[in-house]
């Protein structure tokens, strides 16, 4: 989505771009030899025209060599980074993967050093890339939403909503486990596809066995304006990741529909964006935390109201805009 929403704003303000897409499989034994297949290939020109600028986006892209290159840097190969020696490490400890890993972690470095320009999406990112790689950023430029004139604000209806891929990251486990100590007649909706196969099927287990499956709703994946019509009607939104390397287009999408947003203390990049109390509520990660916080913007509509029209206001404030990115990665 960023990569197609960065090509079109380039056209609109009359600079000519096209996407390359590079084969690539996040399988962690293989991606030694495809980083060494993408620092091979030539794009100083293509079909005769000359490439004056190249702009990456995904790990390991930025492998590419040119000689005006600009890497708006979206995160690392996480599991052997930040996500090694977490619950989510999906890399085995042993010396294989650790030689693996070493050689990522030099690669990363030798190639985004080669970049006349270093952006990130989040000030996490940013922090990642001096832990890591001694890599200070020349900046953050946090990923405008490709179609923001969709969503609107509206009634505070009924239900909370949650919309991500459903993922054992994203936690939707979590919310569905504060839904057992909700006293108000609010429900908690998600919105998304599961990455894996049964996973949707584990988490609708899950909802019968803690005894809200009446309380619960998964709609499964919607088109943008269906999504955007409940999020206008949601009381707010959930945005519970752990540890996210940015703020998440469902935070996005709801402080274009004036909704507060809920998230927790260690869901990460969200953090940069959610004041508590003021455009959202920041919860401790239990189930226990989030449910108070979801019945205290329940309770409180008067405050909720107040704070989505701060949601509205915290995009401009923050120059979450294509023209502040379209500047930045040209100029």
């Amino acid at each position: 989505m960023i990569v197609t929403s960065l090509r079109d704003n380039l056209l609109k303000r009359g600079i000519s771009a096209e996407i390359a897409w590079l084969p690539f499989r996040s399988y962690s034994p293989e991606v030694a030899s495809q980083t060494v297949g993408i620092r091979l290939l030539d794009v100083r020109e293509a079909c005769g025209d000359k490439i004056d600028t190249l702009i990456t986006i995904r790990y390991p892209a930025y492998a590419l060599k040119h000689p005006n290159k600009r890497c708006w840097f979206i995160h690392h190969h996480r599991q052997a980074y930040d996500l090694w020696g977490s619950p989510y490490q999906d890399m085995e400890d042993t010396p294989d993967a650790n030689r693996i890993r070493r050689m990522m972690f030099a690669s990363d470095e030798l190639y985004l050093r080669e970049a006349r320009r270093v952006y990130t999406n989040s000030r996490i990112v940013a922090s990642r890339l001096v832990k890591f790689n001694a890599i200070e950023p020349d900046g953050v430029l946090y990923p405008p939403h490709p179609n923001p004139e969709i969503f609107r604000s509206g009634d505070f209806g009924d239900f909370f909503l949650y919309a991500a891929r459903l993922c054992p990251i994203k936690r939707q486990s979590l919310a569905i486990e504060a839904m057992r100590h909700v006293k108000s007649p609010f429900k908690l909706v998600f919105v998304g596809s599961p990455d894996a196969p049964g996973y949707g099927d584990e988490l609708l287990s899950l909802a019968k066995n803690v005894g809200v499956a009446d309380r619960v709703e998964f709609l499964g994946w919607l088109s943008e304006e269906e999504k955007a019509e409940y999020t206008a009607a949601a009381c707010a939104a959930l945005y519970i990741p752990f540890d996210e390397d940015s703020y998440g287009y469902s935070t996005l999408e709801a402080f274009h529909s004036s909704k507060p947003v809920i998230t927790l203390t260690d869901s990460g990049g969200p953090l940069e964006v959610i004041d508590d109390g003021r455009n959202g509520c920041i919860a401790d990660p239990t189930p226990e935390a989030l449910a108070e916080a979801m019945e205290t913007v329940w309770q409180h509509k008067a405050r909720a109201k107040t704070m989505g029209r701060e949601a509205l206001e915290t995009i401009s404030l923050l120059g979450i805009d294509w023209n502040h990115v379209v500047e930045s990665l040209v100029a």
